[in-house]
């Protein structure tokens, strides 16, 4: 079995069951797909992407089924995180369906350990008005308000329940004040309240509002999900995507909140020391 490595741009159309249908409109960075091949044909393939200075991602492992108990797997892992070292990768996440037992066994004896859990919530936005309450304000957040940010996201009851990672897209990594420096910078926070007693970060990918975190008091949620779904549907998306700690964390947001059938019962994320 031979070992190939490939830009992920020139990676086959994603398995439906080792990724979510929009993995690649939701991605963020560029990355790596390691392949297992045996005579040209591919038993098997993982993707390998670095999210930080010192972090990977890991995502879409896939084994063809005729090649499963041969330790297809396991190579794949190592072979990904060879990769992730030769760029300075110091840890290595992925985030596992909580039904994929299988996946979940092939991390764990890769000796990968649970870090935190999430759920993916969609809903589809309002065709007419969007109910938004008006003793809330909100206002995008600015360079200036990154200080006052940092110190609410890390303080915030999203951020201890995530250990203190956040979701871009599908991929989970630290929160540093250089990555909400930039999100600021590229218009995709909102705060509520006079000072930052509220924030989301959100991306519009296609038809889809994604919402890497919403973090609010309860009744200051629906001003924070309203004014970015309004600028959204403005934009042409018709859904909101959020990733959340657990349902709860949304309580109050008007919306009616199905889980991704991806992950229906949610994500667990995972992380292993690379040393």
């Amino acid at each position: 079995m031979d070992i190939v490595i490939a830009p992920l741009r020139d990676a086959p159309p994603a398995d439906p069951q080792a990724l979510p249908a929009e993995w690649a409109a939701w991605a963020e960075e560029p990355g790596h797909v390691v392949a297992v091949q045996e005579e040209a044909r591919v038993l098997g393939r993982v993707h390998v992407v670095v999210v930080g200075r010192s972090e990977c991602w890991l995502e879409g492992l896939w084994v063809q089924p005729a090649a499963r108990g041969r330790g297809v797997g396991g190579r794949l892992v190592a072979a990904a995180e060879e990769v992730a070292r030769d760029y300075g990768a110091e840890v290595a996440r992925t985030a596992i369906p909580r039904h994929d037992y299988g996946a979940a066994a092939v991390a764990e004896r890769a000796g990968f350990q649970r870090v935190c859990d999430a759920v993916v919530l969609l809903a589809n936005l309002p065709h007419g008005p969007i109910d938004f309450p008006f003793d809330t304000p909100v206002a995008s957040g600015e360079g200036r308000d990154v200080p006052a940010l940092v110190e609410f996201l890390a303080a915030s009851p999203t951020l201890a329940a995530w250990r203190g990672l956040v979701p871009l897209g599908w991929r989970f990594r630290r929160l540093v004040p250089e990555l909400v420096r930039g999100l600021a910078k590229d218009g995709r926070i909102v705060r509520s309240g006079d000072a930052v007693e509220g924030a989301a970060a959100f991306a519009l990918r296609g038809d889809t509002v994604v919402f890497s975190w919403l973090d609010a008091p309860r009744p200051q949620r629906q001003a924070l999900f309203a004014a970015v779904a309004e600028r959204a549907r403005t934009a042409g998306a018709v859904r909101a995507a959020v990733f959340a700690p657990d349902a709860w964390a949304l309580e109050g947001i008007r919306a009616a909140f199905t889980p991704h059938p991806w992950c229906p019962d949610g994500l667990l994320v995972v992380e292993k020391r690379l040393g």
